[in-house]
């Protein structure tokens, strides 16, 4: 995944078997599925010092 590389064909020289990229869609869903983790993790920390 290259952060600069805007164009939709993607950088030059390249051939249609590298494969192995990761798409946005991927990268966002992996990190939001890895925040909502976190949250939950933190939420019950939280309710097993309260209670």
């Amino acid at each position: 995944m290259d952060l600069f590389d805007v164009e939709p064909g993607g950088r030059d020289g390249h051939g249609p078997d590298t494969g192995g990229g990761w798409s946005w869609c991927g990268v966002i869903t992996v990190g939001v599925f890895v925040l909502l983790a976190v949250l939950i993790s933190w939420v019950f920390g939280l309710m097993g010092r309260i209670l």
